[in-house]
């Protein structure tokens, strides 16, 4: 590993190339309208949202504030001196002949080539309508695989500064491979407006993208139809940060056994107000961990990472359908909607359809999970989608020495058993809508607070919009709603815990579930 480490930024990605989809502004949840369920005054905004279904069309890419360097446009004519007039046909020759530090500008079209990032100082802006005068969205430049058993780019261990934006990256052995080797060379990456999609192999980790001992920025970016062992969109290993904020995980599978999405060894990682859906782990075994996420402990190196205001849905895991944490890693979720994930059936049971924290063997080795605001709904569906004659720890599912707390949340139709453990682990739940019982012989506190209502008044289930009902008005994006029934969970987060961003009248109480003490939190009559 090299003294100073690589830092990547992978940002603001919008397409709709090959599906993908670009996360909208932080709104509501999927189905929010609510139209049908009462008046709608037009005083509800934005601030403070919730976590957010992401389903977003390619908006256009602004125009870069620094001049290009050198263009590139493969139906371009002329000379082919980089020149606007004459701009060079392909991204290889555009780098090879590159100043020192310098800034390529590519014309929308499809370039097939594999690129390796030159040691200099260089960023590549994508999108450009032809001449250069505009630029329409991050679909309109493709880089794809001349040789699909290469990534599409690799970014060897001497680059000092390299950049995308702008781009798609498809059909590589990796959309992205950068590592380290241990040098003193701290490289700088920054990546824009990405797209990765396609990507990968069933028997290597990190399909659309693999950091290597390397720190990772990656915002607003969409990661669809990748493939892998593990972390089929990404793989980050090693004594490093992770930061993914505003981006989509969509229909990649890993074939391995652990992390279908996203695959995580890293000190630090933080995952915000992003959307995982249909992710699966497994494809090839019939089993595996993690639909969604694993964060997983990586030897002495401690592993960190904070979740929140996440979407996670219909992912697919033996145990842990959406979130796994295993091996001795610390993870805290906050705000984060988790619902409808499935889990395949082990002697007919499905097992873990939300959440699973397990531990590496050893008392002292056991995984922790702090989460507070969290809403886990209906996770009782198998592998099929279909609902699961036999649940166990829909909820959350326990094993191995390991810890978990949830606060302020919803625990609702999880299925039977849906909060399980096994005796050498504890779970502690307060202030919750959740089962009054825990399961599998777990160290089990239901402190104050704890209720398990008849009805729960979500807005409407059926499309899942998990915002609470409340006759003074539910959030519906650019309107409140007035109901003719109020929700249980409104005000009876923690007296103690912090409300002042719920809108008002808020009852000087947070409310319970993903949704609490957020812009987004249903009024108080």
């Amino acid at each position: 590993m090299r003294a100073s480490s690589v830092l990547f930024v992978i940002a603001a990605a919008s397409t709709t190339f090959l599906g993908c989809v670009l996360p909208k502004a932080p709104a509501s949840a999927e189905g929010a309208e609510g139209a049908a369920a009462g008046n709608a005054d037009a005083s509800a905004g934005t601030d403070g949202a919730g976590p957010t279904s992401a389903e977003g069309k390619c908006p256009a890419l602004a125009m870069p504030t620094a001049a290009a360097t050198s263009y590139v446009d493969a139906r371009g004519t002329g000379s082919e001196d980089g020149s606007k007039a004459a701009p060079f046909r392909s991204l290889t020759k555009a780098l090879e002949n590159a100043p020192a530090k310098g800034i390529i500008w590519v014309a929308a079209g499809s370039y097939r080539e594999n690129l390796v990032a030159p040691n200099k100082s260089l960023t590549i802006v994508g999108g450009f309508a032809a001449g250069f005068a505009s630029r329409t969205d991050a679909c309109a430049t493709v880089i794809e695989a001349a040789d699909a058993a290469k990534p599409v780019v690799t970014a060897p261990p001497d680059v000092e500064s390299f950049g995308l934006d702008g781009l798609t990256l498809q059909k590589g052995s990796r959309g992205l491979q950068a590592e380290s080797d241990g040098g003193p060379t701290q490289g700088t990456f920054t990546i824009a407006n990405a797209v990765f999609a396609d990507n990968g192999k069933v028997d290597a980790e990190g399909g659309g993208a693999s950091f290597d001992r390397v720190h990772a920025k990656i915002s607003g970016s969409v990661f669809r139809n990748n493939r892998a062992s593990k972390g089929a969109a990404v793989a980050a290993v090693g004594d490093v940060t992770v930061r993914i904020e505003g981006s989509v995980f969509e229909r990649n599978i890993g074939h391995a056994d652990h992390g279908g999405a996203l695959y995580l060894g890293t000190r630090s990682a933080v995952i915000t107000r992003s959307t995982f859906r249909s992710n699966e782990i497994g494809k090839s075994l019939g089993y595996g961990w993690g639909g969604a996420i694993i964060v997983f402990g990586n030897g002495a190196q401690p592993v960190k990472a904070d979740l929140s205001y996440n979407v996670f849905t219909d992912n697919l895991a033996s145990v842990g359908g959406a979130v796994f944490v295993d091996d001795g890693a610390s993870v805290t979720m906050s705000h984060d909607l988790v619902y409808r994930n499935r889990a395949y059936r082990e002697n007919g049971v499905a097992r873990g359809g939300a959440i699973y924290v397990d531990g590496l063997g050893g008392k002292t080795e056991g995984s922790t999970l702090v989460a507070d605001h969290l809403t886990v709904a209906f996770n009782a569906y198998d592998e099929t989608g279909a609902p699961a004659a036999a649940t166990r720890g829909g909820g959350v599912y326990m094993e191995s020495y390991s810890k978990a707390t949830f606060t302020n949340s919803i625990f609702w139709k999880n299925g039977d058993e849906a909060l399980f453990g096994d005796p050498t682990c504890s779970l502690d739940v307060r202030y919750a809508v959740a089962p009054s019982t825990c399961a599998g012989g777990v160290k089990c506190t239901i402190a104050a607070g704890v209720f398990e209502p008849a009805e729960i008044h979500f807005v409407d289930e059926a499309r899942n919009d998990y915002h609470e009902k409340s006759t003074a008005g539910h959030f519906a994006r650019d309107a409140w709603v007035k109901d003719p029934v109020t929700s249980p969970a409104i005000d009876k987060a923690d007296p103690a815990a912090a409300g002042d961003a719920e809108p008002m009248p808020n009852g000087g109480r947070a409310n319970l579930g993903a949704y609490g003490h957020t812009g987004e939190a249903s009024k108080s009559p």
